[in-house]
């Protein structure tokens, strides 16, 4: 190369460390890559993320006030909840709806507006929860509750998020299908249900409150089957009165208490001891998980009366008690000591009867010897034809001392002077009174 290019094309060294050096004006782009590096994972999702017209997403509530609900869904900027897509309840105010810290799913209505503000509505996310919730009850037969809001006919409307129909034949756990009448005590109430039935597109959903209800009495029962024991004393419900009995909700699952277990004496009818509603103490007899039958007593939590029976009572003894009622064998008479007698027909009176009506009647106090005392069968037989026989007896015998007495003294006396002082027929100066008709009717000698 010639020499003089060489010196042109050299530059001193002192000269180039001593100018300085200017850089090239940086652009953009390379501020905004270097934003983004310094950005965190969060940071950039935040800014880079966005959301489209209809979207469902769930957001974190920032703010609540009279002017709607600003709500983080994670975007560059939070979105608002206008108070008329918060709720389907009219004038409910905001903060009975949502609190600051709340979780909620949300619907896009607008992605940005003008002001870059996104708009956003809870009352068409709870809308669209609410479907595929019934949809996942459904699939799942999971158990929801539901408010009722009216009766209509055939049946009653419920709040589920949507609204929901239940057919009066699924209504309580009735066999048949109640009167639209009955159905009115529903309104208002929230009401266990199981999803019948779901579309979508037509905006149907049927629901059962039987269903729900029968599940939750077979697992009730399953659980009081698991825990009553034979011997438990247990309080219960007085559920329903039938001639032979009550059923007794004992928590979950009724048990038959007799009426024979009732009380050691015998009862003319359930409803004489117990009320519907009334909540009673009673024993646990026999458990059958198999059957599904409980049998209860309640007289076993009181003393047995027959246990000491023949200390207050002896063959022969004279008893008074009350008639409590007539029965074709005779008369069952109630005694102190919450014991009770009977007194068979043949032993009502010394002539024949038909009928212990022909004699007694219930409430009637009577006098009666004990004839018989069987503990082991808690059973006591009086008699009253006895107890007569023995007055009878006992009288005569009297009359016959007094008369035996009498004619050992210095002046004799006949039968019939004994028998007329008896009955207060003597006169005063101890000859016996003469009957006046008879008297005028027999001509003197």
């Amino acid at each position: 190369m010639p020499e003089d290019l060489i010196e042109e094309s050299a530059v001193p060294t002192e000269q180039v460390a001593s100018e300085p050096i200017t850089p090239a004006p940086a652009s953009d782009s390379d501020e905004f890559a270097r934003a983004v590096q310094e950005m965190s994972a969060e940071e950039f999702e935040r800014a880079t993320r966005t959301v489209r017209k209809g979207q469902l997403v769930r957001g974190v509530v920032v703010h609540v006030d009279e002017k709607g609900v600003l709500v983080d869904i994670g975007t560059k900027s939070e979105g608002i909840i206008p108070l008329s897509e918060l709720t389907r309840l009219p004038n409910q105010p905001p903060e009975e709806v949502v609190q600051e810290g709340q979780e909620v799913d949300v619907v896009v209505l607008k992605p940005e507006t003008e002001e870059g503000q996104i708009i956003l509505s809870k009352k068409r996310a709870d809308y669209e929860v609410a479907w595929t919730r019934l949809e996942e009850a459904r699939d799942s037969s999971e158990t929801i509750d539901g408010v009722v809001t009216e009766r209509v006919k055939g049946g009653l409307m419920v709040d589920v998020g949507v609204r929901g129909f239940v057919p009066a034949s699924h209504v309580g756990t009735s066999r048949v299908p109640l009167p639209d009448s009955a159905l009115e005590k529903y309104v208002g109430q929230t009401v266990p249900l199981k999803v019948l039935e779901v579309d979508r597109q037509h905006r149907k959903v049927v629901l059962s409150n039987k269903q729900a209800e029968m599940e939750r009495r077979e697992r009730e029962r399953e659980e009081a089957f698991a825990r009553i024991q034979e011997g438990q004393v247990i309080e219960g419900k007085v559920r329903r009165i039938v001639d032979y009995g009550a059923f007794i909700d004992v928590g979950g699952v009724d048990g038959l208490l007799h009426i024979s277990e009732m009380s050691w004496k015998r009862v003319k009818h359930p409803s004489d001891v117990l009320r519907e509603g009334e909540r009673v103490r009673v024993q646990v007899l026999r458990v059958d998980p198999a059957s599904r039958k409980i049998s209860l007593g309640m007289k076993q939590l009181i003393p047995d009366p027959w246990l000491d029976v023949e200390k207050q009572y002896q063959v022969g003894q004279v008893v008074t008690g009350t008639v409590a009622r007539l029965a074709p064998f005779g008369a069952i008479v109630d005694l102190p000591g919450d014991l009770e007698a009977t007194i068979p027909l043949s032993e009502i009176s010394t002539r024949r009867v038909r009928s212990a009506a022909e004699v007694l009647q219930a409430g009637q106090q009577v006098e009666a010897m004990v004839l018989q005392i069987s503990p082991a069968e808690h059973r006591m037989v009086l008699s009253l034809r006895r107890l007569q026989r023995q007055r009878e007896e006992q009288e005569h015998q009297q009359l016959m001392e007094r008369y035996s007495s009498s004619s050992t003294s210095s002046r004799g006396f006949t039968i019939g002077e004994v028998v007329g002082r008896q009955f207060g027929l003597e006169t005063e100066e101890g000859e016996p009174a003469s009957n006046t008709e008879e008297d005028e009717q027999t001509p003197s000698p």
